[in-house]
């Protein structure tokens, strides 16, 4: 079956639709608006064959206003709340928080954040992968200093 499909999709007779990126990217979207009315845009019947995407929008969203109204005491209701859902991995994201309750929280009540640090941190990484093995230090020194 799957190799009829495959055929089937090499003769241009079938379309693929691959709507996993499309989901990740409206469920993270910062914008004001209905994510499900925006998930329901990328197929009719989406919600109704994967009704759990309204409860990960969901999960997401609350995570998100924790850090965005600055309430870390609503922290452990979230976990309560969520530690039970049936995803692996949002089970080892709750557990790895609940290991460091202590960081989190100031995470949420702190206006800092270490992003401008990673993002340069990135930035260099990629620079030096970018010249591994074709440049010496002094050529590296440069474009990291000169930004070419």
């Amino acid at each position: 079956m799957i190799a009829e499909e495959r055929r089937n999709i090499g003769r241009g007779k079938t379309k693929a639709f691959s709507f996993r990126q499309k989901i990740i990217q409206v469920i993270w979207d910062l914008k004001k608006g209905d994510h499900m009315e925006r998930i329901h845009q990328l197929h009719p019947k989406l919600l109704e064959g994967f009704p759990k995407i309204k409860e990960l929008d969901e999960l997401v969203q609350n995570f998100r206003n924790l850090f965005t109204e600055k309430r870390s005491e609503k922290l452990v209701d979230w976990l309560e709340k969520y530690e039970q859902i049936d995803y692996p991995y949002i089970q080892s994201f709750i557990r790895g928080i609940q290991q460091d309750m202590d960081a989190v929280t100031l995470s949420i009540q702190e206006p800092w954040s270490n992003g401008p640090v990673e993002g340069h941190v990135n930035r260099l990484k990629t620079i030096k992968r970018m010249m591994y093995g074709r440049a010496g230090f002094q050529v590296l020194k440069n474009r990291v200093l000169y930004e070419f």
